[in-house]
């Protein structure tokens, strides 16, 4: 078989099927950190060669037995900055887009080896929560718009960590973008699905939130801008149609008209 290199930063494995020999299966014990047992499957694609002249490894998740060899999908990469290898993680195809995809369960997947690494990991599969926030000053709504650096204009969000519910995230990226004290309230949940550009798999989850006059800091690093508008104004500067969608639910709600 004729070897591929497969240079650091390589993505386009994403989303394809490789089989993969396991050589480390579940219940191994690691071979530089013997107090470590595999909780995972682990192998390689022969034939594909990373950067430190080896094949290239990948972790398996969501088969919970010992196997030899198995076809999985790449769900995402794990770049690692201090290495000369990055490291794949597949599933089974019948589990693409499920949980175990999301950018937080993977990392907690492979915590038990990259814990030792300086690493990111970049998923297909993402999961984000916020929430639509508003206030009400002299009889009248507005609602928090601000727009991250890629342009899109829309409400707080960010990635779920490990171990967090929905609302948990909210409340935390809600804080962390804008220094408001999200709480989730009405009953709320609101979510949608789309493919990006670069053919990642995202879902964003939001839940509704009134706030006080409390002063909005707006987290300079991943926002560019930010606005407090009336329903009307907040609808139109809004550049996706999902979070129209939204906003549109939130308002029927607040003025009572909901399932009306």
């Amino acid at each position: 078989m004729s070897e591929i290199q497969i240079p650091k930063g390589y993505r386009e494995c994403l989303k394809n099927t490789y089989t993969v020999k396991i050589d480390r299966p579940i219940g191994s014990v690691h071979p530089k950190h013997p107090e470590i047992v595999y909780p995972v499957n682990y192998g390689y694609v022969p034939g594909l060669v990373a950067g430190d002249g080896e094949e290239q490894d990948v972790y398996i998740l969501g088969v919970n037995r010992p196997v030899s060899e198995i076809t999985v999908k790449i769900i995402a990469v794990i770049y690692r900055s201090d290495d000369n290898e990055d490291k794949w993680v597949g599933v089974p195809e019948e589990l693409a887009g499920t949980p175990i995809c999301f950018e937080c369960n993977i990392n907690k997947a492979v915590e038990f080896q990259e814990q030792f690494h300086t690493h990111t990991c970049k998923a297909v599969y993402e999961k984000t929560c916020g929430a639509v926030m508003f206030i009400e000053e002299k009889g009248e709504r507005r609602y928090l718009l601000i727009e991250n650096d890629s342009g899109h204009i829309g409400f707080p969000k960010g990635h779920v960590e490990y171990g967090e519910t929905e609302e948990q995230t909210a409340v935390r990226e809600v804080f962390e973008e804008t220094k408001l004290k999200a709480k989730p309230q009405y009953d709320f949940r609101m979510s949608y699905s789309y493919v990006n550009n670069a053919g990642h798999h995202k879902t964003a989850v939001y839940f509704l939130s009134h706030y006080d006059n409390s002063d909005v800091h707006i987290q300079q690093e991943e926002i560019s801008d930010s606005w407090l508008l009336p329903y009307k104004e907040a609808y139109e500067k809004l550049n996706f149609p999902q979070d129209r969608v939204i906003i549109e639910a939130a308002e029927k709600l607040l003025n009572g008209t909901a399932n009306q």
